[in-house]
């Protein structure tokens, strides 16, 4: 694909994207699902998947778009925009990026069913709050005959409300692997929990789970860097989100300084004002930057530079969006603390973004010991 094919093709994208989203009332959803064990609208989700939304990055033989990072991170950044619950992410991304890392039997089978919107499928692998890392992983594979037994609990996992399958992080002799389960499978409690902005997230409990050897997505050993591969893209991707939702803010932000008045003037003449907007736009700015890099460099570079430049993405990203968020409320006033206005709601995706799959301090230590230039310090 030439690059000017491929400027049309995020053009026809975001303006897609785009439309979808002011076409539909997805604060309106937010505050309509959240607090709901189901945690988004199915018939919703359906229409993503029309869309070829959920399969933009599946590969063509599962039927799907087999675009790249770049184009992924178009279309979120406008769906972003929109903040619905939708676990676009976190299933689009996360799960079908550790399915097509994998080399399970039946991962192609997966792929296409997602992509074709028959299933839905979450990643388990988090056990403890601020992890990063595969390798941070408790749950235990223990061998048996025909494949696994699973033992364990894994926590904060996004996407399951309405999932059919989950992969399953567990470590066992050999390593990391990653299984997939279902939520009805004997020994499989899922416990309904929410996240800051309403939207669900569960605690999955895992007593003696049979997961056969054909059910396997990748094998003990080869798990660990599959999932953290998945995560860095998914990282960017979330980046991409927190950017979206962030312009959002701040045009919300300047159109209200523009209206509200004070002392017979529009709040947003006064300099003061004037001169944080300008910081904060400078803000979005940067993180558009961050993103491009990211989107255009993540590809062709090698586990170590992915786990760099995904980092300093997200770090970049995740500060940006709170700012962002805090700044947008002070500069609504009292109607920003409301949970009537819309603005409150762009706050609390920030918060749950920015905190996914490490937040920025978390980032940023992570670069420092990844950086061979920070080595030599």
């Amino acid at each position: 694909m030439s690059s000017g094919e491929a400027e049309d093709l995020m053009r026809m994208l975001r303006d897609s994207a785009a439309d979808y989203v002011n076409r539909s009332d997805m604060a309106r959803d937010v505050r309509a699902w959240r607090g709901k064990p189901e945690g988004y609208d199915f018939a919703r989700w359906n229409e993503m998947v029309q869309l070829g939304w959920v399969g933009l990055r599946a590969p063509e033989r599962c039927g799907g778009m087999a675009l790249g990072v770049q184009e992924c991170v178009a279309l979120l950044a406008e769906t972003g925009r929109g903040i619905g619950p939708e676990p676009l992410s976190a299933v689009g991304v996360l799960a079908m990026r550790a399915l097509a890392g994998g080399e399970g039997e039946h991962n192609d089978d997966l792929v296409a069913g997602l992509v074709e919107g028959g299933r839905v499928i979450a990643v388990a692998w988090q056990e403890a709050a601020g992890a990063l890392h595969a390798s941070e992983c408790e749950t235990r594979a223990t061998p048996t005959a025909n494949g696994w037994r699973l033992t364990g609990v894994k926590d904060y996992v996004h996407g399951a409300s309405q999932a059919n399958v989950l992969i399953v992080s567990a470590r066992a002799p050999e390593g990391v692997g990653l299984f997939t389960v279902q939520p009805g499978d004997k020994g499989v409690k899922l416990e309904t929990r929410y996240f800051t902005d309403g939207t669900t997230c569960h605690r999955v409990h895992l007593q003696d789970v049979e997961a056969p050897n054909f059910f396997c997505v990748a094998p003990p050993g080869k798990g660990e860097a599959v999932l953290d591969a998945a995560f860095d893209e998914t990282r960017i991707a979330a980046s991409a989100e927190m950017f979206g939702l962030s312009q959002r803010a701040l045009d919300m932000t300047l159109d209200y300084l523009r209206q509200r008045k004070q002392f017979g003037k529009a709040i947003g003449s006064f300099q003061a004002l004037q001169h944080r907007a300008v910081d904060l736009y400078v803000t979005t700015q940067m993180m558009r930057a961050a993103i491009d890099r990211a989107a255009r460099a993540f590809e062709a570079a090698d586990a170590r530079d992915k786990a760099l430049i995904a980092s300093a993405c997200k770090a970049r990203c995740s500060d940006g969006a709170l700012l962002i968020a805090k700044e947008a409320i002070q500069m609504h006033g009292a109607i920003g603390y409301t949970d009537e206005h819309d603005i409150g709601l762009f706050v609390r995706r920030a918060i749950k973004l920015a905190a996914w799959l490490g937040n920025g301090a978390q980032h940023r230590k992570r670069y420092a010991a990844l950086s061979p230039a920070l080595e030599q310090v």
